[in-house]
């Protein structure tokens, strides 16, 4: 694994670790409107965010330690979190722009953590398919 792609890959878990894992769950757990169980979905949300940034941050360092390329598996669940990801934040975006009776500060924030989450998304999903080897098709002999 290139240096670029492990900073690219990194960048984008550890984004989404603090943003899902620590910022999000933190204002969950602090907001005093919401009841012990309107709590549970917006934590499971949060959850399918951050836990898989975990776990791919972890084989990610161990695989940099061991120099090793990352596995396959591995840059998959990278870009199935990315696809996840921007999903997420289009939905969330669209709805705190558009439906919720939000003030613009408010939106103005959310909008540019969604941009910031969808781009390292993207950017570490492009910084592993540029790392894939090209097959080529065995020659054939046409002669």
């Amino acid at each position: 694994m290139s240096r670029r792609s492990a900073i690219t890959v990194g960048a984008f878990l550890m984004w989404t670790i603090f943003v899902w894992g620590i910022v999000r769950v933190r204002n969950i757990m602090n907001d005093p409107i919401l009841s012990r169980s309107e709590r549970t979905w917006p934590l499971i949300l949060a959850a399918s965010l951050w836990v898989p940034a975990a776990v791919l941050l972890v084989a990610l360092l161990v695989n940099l330690l061991r120099k090793q390329r990352l596995a396959q598996p591995a840059k998959i669940g990278v870009m199935a979190l990315g696809v996840w990801t921007t999903l997420v934040w289009l939905v969330r975006a669209f709805d705190i722009a558009f439906l919720s009776n939000r003030e613009l500060p408010f939106i103005v924030v959310h909008v540019v953590l969604a941009v910031i989450s969808i781009a390292l998304a993207v950017l570490a999903a492009l910084s592993l398919r540029a790392e894939v080897p090209s097959i080529d098709p065995a020659p054939t002999d046409r002669t």
